[in-house]
């Protein structure tokens, strides 16, 4: 179809319960993925991976907005967490000439806080689920998605921000 709109990338959705398993996952997809990079969205979520996994060169850490599509790079390449805005992953998506997106998040970071994973994460816990264990489903990426753009609808501007908490502050203090 010549008027189609871009849905975007494919995207695989893994969630932890907690920064601690999301973490070890990420040092572990970087172990089997020796020339994979890890794309973060926000300064502070940079600082702070780089910190959690200090014996990880620096290097397999970027920030999103330095992702560019570099002829003959295959890298794999994993998300650490979502941006707010769906459009603004596809269009890095897009720039990237990335088809499909990877994206490891946690319970605790302020995007699913802000859509009550408190609830959520206290069910599991109770349901025995351990940190280490990933939740992945269609279902689930289809609800990120929906919360994206229940965002995008209610955002004006998308005014830069060092973290992700401070980007719902600026950008959104009513949600």
């Amino acid at each position: 179809m010549f008027f189609s709109k871009n849905k975007g990338p494919k995207v695989n959705d893994v969630i932890f319960l907690g920064e601690a398993g999301f973490t070890k996952a990420i040092a572990s997809w970087l172990q089997q993925n020796a020339s994979g990079i890890v794309v973060v969205w926000f300064q502070d979520g940079l600082g702070q991976l780089r910190h959690a996994l200090g014996n990880i060169p620096g290097d397999k850490f970027v920030l999103a907005y330095r992702l560019t599509n570099t002829p003959g790079n295959t890298a794999p390449v994993l998300f650490a967490g979502h941006y707010p805005l769906r459009a603004a992953e596809t269009d890095l998506c897009d720039r990237a000439g990335a088809k499909e997106m990877l994206v490891y998040s946690h319970l605790d970071m302020p995007l699913f806080r802000k859509f009550g994973s408190d609830k959520v994460k206290g069910m599991m816990v109770s349901m025995g689920m351990n940190e280490d264990e990933p939740l992945t489903h269609p279902l689930i990426t289809k609800s990120i998605g929906n919360a994206q753009e229940k965002i995008e609808k209610k955002c004006i501007t998308d005014m830069h921000a060092q973290s992700e908490e401070d980007w719902f502050r600026m950008n959104l203090p009513e949600l």
